[in-house]
């Protein structure tokens, strides 16, 4: 991507080719399997086969078999509702906020508990996004049906799983229990995380939190929840070697992406590929997003510029300071750019 033209990012449709663009809550490729709605929000084609990205939605008693992918490392959220969900000898009861870090060849399965219940899988490569349009049908609704129809057999996912990599072990599912789970472990381990809780590093009316590091998952990508109050703009940059992707769970968040300004809400994405100029503003109280960043190149910035806490929550208020010492680190030494001062916003001033 030029810097001296910059594409502007497209809006609520995959490019099919490495491009910046935005998906609002609900859009994407969407298909029904067995009464489940699966929305495609990235594919390999459109991230340069580092990752694919879905929402998986459904009613009550919507349950998945255990699955296992042999090279794919996955992250799953919980955006709403309530997930019993298996993660080879361990269960759980998870809510919103919760999430599951799942490395390949290990075996995980799922049941939803509640009317409504929302997932975002993260996988990398992202290869077996494929076998969505493979087995679903094509629906143009964005809420799953009240009833199946497009029922899948366990021996049609196997039949296509085998081209991706991905088995269906038959398994005992153990009795979940709610339990919670702080610790990020080091390596590459199945684990859960309880919301709200993971690596905590605190700066300037800000929380950043990782779910995961590199060394969690091969490498491929690290997971970043920032929470934090209302503020402005950082310094407009870019990356050479490693992707930002921007997922907002609560709040608004601005985007300056490439010169065009994006609001996000809940359940809004925007992929910004190496090489789009970008700069993000929390615009509400207690805004919260996660950051997925592939592979992991860049996770020493926030070591960098901000301090280890055991809190869990950021303090509102006090003296501003710049971690002078530790931003000028991160671009000696990381995939950091820096080309201008932070923007002005000027989208929707009345918000």
């Amino acid at each position: 991507m030029s810097l001296d033209a910059p594409s502007s990012p497209l809006i609520d449709r995959l490019p099919g080719t490495v491009a910046p663009y935005a998906m609002s809550a609900g859009e994407g490729a969407r298909y029904e399997i067995d009464g489940t709605l699966y929305t495609v929000i990235a594919r390999p084609e459109d991230t340069g086969d580092l990752f694919g990205a879905v929402y998986i939605s459904g009613g009550r008693g919507t349950e998945a078999p255990f699955a296992s992918h042999t090279d794919e490392h996955q992250t799953v959220l919980v955006f709403d509702g309530l997930v019993e969900f298996w993660l080879g000898d361990q269960a759980r009861v998870l809510a919103t906020g919760d999430s599951v870090a799942i490395p390949a060849a290990t075996p995980f399965a799922y049941r939803f508990l509640s009317s409504y219940t929302r997932i975002l899988v993260w996988s990398s490569s992202g290869r077996s996004t494929a076998m969505v349009p493979r087995l679903g049908l094509a629906v143009d609704s964005h809420v799953h049906p009240a009833r199946s129809s497009r029922p899948v057999s366990l021996a049609e996912l196997r039949d296509v799983g085998a081209e991706f990599g991905v088995t269906y072990p038959d398994l005992p599912k153990t009795e979940p229990r709610l339990q919670h789970d702080s610790t990020r472990p080091d390596g590459v381990e199945p684990y859960f995380l309880s919301a709200w809780e993971g690596e905590h590093t605190l700066t300037y009316n800000q929380l950043n939190t990782f779910l995961s590091r590199g060394e969690n998952t091969a490498k491929d990508y690290f997971v970043m929840h920032t929470s934090g109050a209302k503020a402005g703009y950082i310094p407009l940059h870019f990356h050479e070697r490693h992707t930002e992707n921007f997922l907002c769970l609560e709040g608004r968040i601005w985007l300056h992406v490439n010169g065009q300004e994006l609001l996000l809400t809940k359940g809004d994405f925007v992929h910004a590929p190496a090489g789009t100029i970008h700069s993000f503003a929390l615009d509400s109280n207690h805004t919260q997003m996660v950051g997925f960043l592939a592979p992991s190149i860049f996770e020493k910035f926030f070591d960098y510029m901000n301090t280890p806490t055991t809190e869990s929550v950021y303090p509102e208020g006090g003296e501003f300071s710049f971690p002078g010492e530790g931003f000028g680190r991160a671009q000696a030494e990381l995939d950091l750019v820096v080309v201008g001062p932070p923007p002005t916003r000027t989208a929707a001033l009345d918000l």
